[in-house]
């Protein structure tokens, strides 16, 4: 406060008032902090000096970080992740040992990834950094860069056949999917499509895939099309797509002075092919938009991008993973445990505590072409609003290795329960005492969070889940609570955009 510099000064208020919990003062002298603390935090709030401080601090910030950028993340796929293969599930993500809560399972750099025409003036094209001051192209004013690293690097790889011809593909009503298309290609020269073309239906194993260079064509070229699925309508308008896709090409110099027709025809079958398994592939890169003044939070889509090993992973209605990004480059962390063995899903859209099941199996079907089999959906599980809370779902203890769910009210006095599934009896004292542990530890998780201490939160919200993992079942309200809050611990460590 001397200082006058009142964004820091609130988030120290807001760090004593964490710091509470762990301290030995009395609770008189705790009482007396919190208030004068809280009372100073609300004065600093209405002071219009803080907002102006608060947005010079905030452009500095962006500024530094730029001009002392980190290079391009190191791609890591855990030993813990295995693809595995069935007729059934198709390629599939599997634990190959257990799996904790907050693991980091993969982090994959995209094989191509496209900003959305909306972010175009904002954001890094090549990226997506956002650009306080931005490079431009020297020939087009479609698109801007955070650096000149990076708008040589788009230049080399992809954007010499894209500028100019941007604005023609938002304004053909082509959805980012279809520019996905159109990168894939511009980013390789001509040659290295027709030398693999006569090879690129031979159907590789998991193992095959993954060894493969990052950039093999390849490894998304044997994603999953559901070619034998297609109507003749939806098959036609992939065809009229690849041809146009494949004539902005034509123009912007792709197949040189004078295009060969067969050349032409090698790539727009290959065009028609990516636009098909682009549709079931793609992920939608996210940045968090925060409101300090309300304190809301909402992930926004600001492109689409493929990543090849991720794509491998099946959906569940309960995923057990998060992902967050950083830039383009996408990170998957364990939101709860995963027993060795067991599929590892991420979540494609719709999540069983706020869709229904029969909204969620119509979007799967409509979107993916599939049905969903998690165990949210067979079992239907109820949205997060509608989860009982005059129970509390304990796992049975017996050394059978009963799977079953032992629900008691909380109002419960008998400390030995018997299962109706197997017959032994579990000791729920310990599930109690867990519960009334974690009130604490989830009290203090989320004044970390309100103070920015993502980290600290971060690990908090670990062990909750850890804790309440094993002695309860999900679906349950104080565990899915816990879930979302790890979750969004694991997005503040990404992209995130500060608006007031």
């Amino acid at each position: 406060m001397a200082l006058k510099d009142y964004p820091h000064t609130i988030e120290a208020f807001k760090k004593c008032i964490s710091a509470m919990d762990d301290s030995a003062l009395t609770s008189d002298k705790k009482a007396k902090l919190n208030l004068d603390a809280m009372t100073m935090i609300k004065m600093l709030l209405q002071d219009p000096r803080t907002a102006k401080q608060a947005a010079k601090q905030e452009k500095q910030k962006i500024a530094l970080d730029q001009a002392t950028a980190l290079p391009a993340e190191k791609e890591y796929v855990s030993p813990l992740v295995r693809i595995d293969r069935n007729p059934q599930e198709g390629r599939f993500a599997r634990a190959a040992a257990d799996v904790k809560a907050g693991e980091e399972l993969l982090v994959e750099r995209p094989f191509v990834s496209v900003l959305l025409e909306k972010f175009a003036k904002s954001h890094c094209e090549n990226c997506f950094v956002r650009s306080v001051v931005p490079v431009a192209c020297p020939r087009c004013a479609d698109v801007i860069y955070c650096s000149e690293q990076c708008r040589d690097e788009a230049a080399k790889k992809y954007h010499k056949y894209e500028c100019g011809i941007v604005p023609i593909i938002w304004r053909s009503g082509a959805s980012i999917n279809n520019h996905i298309a159109l990168r894939i290609f511009a980013s390789k020269p001509l040659e290295y499509f027709l030398q693999l073309k006569p090879t690129i239906d031979k159907e590789l194993s998991p193992e095959e895939l993954l060894s493969l260079p990052k950039d093999d064509f390849r490894r998304v070229a044997q994603l999953e099309r559901h070619q034998d699925k297609r109507q003749a309508s939806n098959f036609f308008q992939h065809v009229l797509m690849a041809r146009f896709l494949t004539k902005c090409l034509q123009s912007s110099g792709y197949f040189g002075a004078e295009p060969q027709p067969e050349q032409v025809r090698a790539i727009c079958s290959l065009m028609l092919r990516s636009l098909q398994f682009i549709q079931f592939n793609t992920h939608e890169v996210a940045e968090l938009h925060k409101y300090s003044s309300t304190g809301r939070e909402k992930s926004i889509f600001i492109g689409g991008a493929i990543y090849p090993t991720l794509a491998l992973f099946n959906h569940s209605c309960d995923p057990g993973v998060v992902r967050y990004f950083r830039g383009t480059t996408i990170h998957i962390n364990s939101v709860r445990p995963i027993e060795a063995g067991l599929p590892i899903n991420e979540n494609y859209g719709p999540i069983y505590t706020q869709d229904k099941r029969e909204e969620r199996q119509a979007k799967m079907k409509e979107l993916y072409w599939f049905e969903c089999c998690c165990d949210a959906c067979i079992d239907n599980w109820p949205l997060f609003e509608d989860l009982p809370r005059d129970v509390i779902r304990f796992r049975c203890e017996a050394p059978n290795n009963c799977a079953a769910v032992i629900e008691v009210p909380p109002s419960c006095n008998d400390f030995i329960v018997k299962c109706v599934t197997c017959g032994e009896v579990t000791n729920i004292l310990k599930g109690l005492k867990v519960m009334q542990d974690t009130e604490m530890m989830t009290r203090t998780g989320k004044r970390l969070y309100e103070t920015g201490e993502y980290a600290k939160a971060l690990q908090k919200f670990i062990d909750l889940i850890r804790i309440m993992y094993d002695v309860l079942a999900p679906p349950f309200p104080d565990f899915c609570e816990s879930q979302q809050h790890l979750k969004d611990c694991f997005l503040n460590l990404g992209n995130v955009y500060n608006l007031d």
